[in-house]
């Protein structure tokens, strides 16, 4: 598996459609992308096969991200978090997505108020095991994405991740990692890289302040540097949430513009992201 070059929808969409794909799609496509990573936020409204379609003619693939409902979060409701997931799998796979990631175990925003229990991880591995499974039987990998303390309180870390797939214990389980998140919970960069080594094949790419890759205080050739050591073979998808529906946009605590427009994220973040992939051999 080489390294492809990704973007997430929320650069330009709050939500899904072909109608909006239709416009920024090319755009991608003329920026050398081969990855759109749609949210799954609601399944039933994706129009999965002419999503497929607009992405091949492009040259493109889908990947797939979603954070679960509040009445499927799987460390309270494990039986609808599979229920919610499996449904979730089957339009990802009809858009050809090869990987459904993101805070696949909760909801976005909701936290306990103590450090997570014995019984809400025991949730978590009992919904997506099953899930796992499923994946698997659809050729596909399910990512786990550990987020930072204001948004969870489950999964911090690339090592609660990676505890986490042990529990599950099933091999398409991948950890998600994100920059963003491990520019607030991880010693460095590099540790958290380090601490999920290859279990982790799906990257986000956001800047400290979910803007322009750059720009802010994230450590991006270390992200890249050790990647490169640690011979990473998987999604790098650009992050940048200049354009999010208000659940989302309030459970992650956006309440400013984190860019001027789309085209300033790919005409001066994206350059800068490639450049450092290539230094280091993640890319040609």
């Amino acid at each position: 598996m080489s390294v492809r070059f990704g973007v997430h929808s929320s650069l330009w969409t709050a939500s899904w459609s072909v109608a909006a794909a239709e416009r920024f799609v090319p755009q991608a496509a003329r920026h050398g992308l081969q990855v759109i990573e749609v949210a799954l936020l609601s399944p039933e409204t994706i129009e999965a096969e002419r999503t497929r379609e607009l992405l091949a003619a492009h040259g493109m693939e889908a990947t797939a991200s979603l954070c679960l409902p509040a009445d499927a979060n799987a460390a309270l409701r494990p039986d609808r978090a599979e229920t919610f997931l499996r449904r979730a799998l089957d339009v990802a796979h009809a858009m050809g997505a090869k990987i459904l990631c993101g805070v696949t175990y909760s909801t976005l925003g909701w936290r306990s108020g103590s450090p997570p229990s014995e019984a809400e991880l025991a949730n978590v591995a009992a919904a997506l095991k099953p899930v796992a499974r499923h994946a698997a039987s659809l050729g596909m990998t399910l990512g786990i994405e550990p987020c930072n303390r204001y948004e969870t309180h489950l999964l911090n870390t690339a090592r609660q991740a990676r505890a986490m797939l042990e529990r599950i214990g099933e091999p398409n389980v991948t950890i998600h990692l994100d920059t963003y998140h491990m520019n607030i919970e991880e010693k460095g960069l590099a540790d958290g890289f380090r601490a999920a080594g290859r279990r982790c094949s799906y990257v986000h790419l956001s800047e400290s302040d979910r803007g322009v890759p750059g720009t802010g205080t994230v450590d991006f050739a270390a992200a890249f540097r050790t990647l490169a050591e640690l011979g990473f073979s998987g999604d790098l998808v650009l992050e940048s949430f200049v354009t999010l529906p208000p659940e989302i946009a309030a459970a992650l605590s956006v309440w400013r513009p984190v860019a001027s427009s789309p085209e300033e994220v790919l005409e001066r973040g994206l350059p800068y992201l490639l450049g450092l992939a290539r230094l280091h051999g993640l890319v040609r």
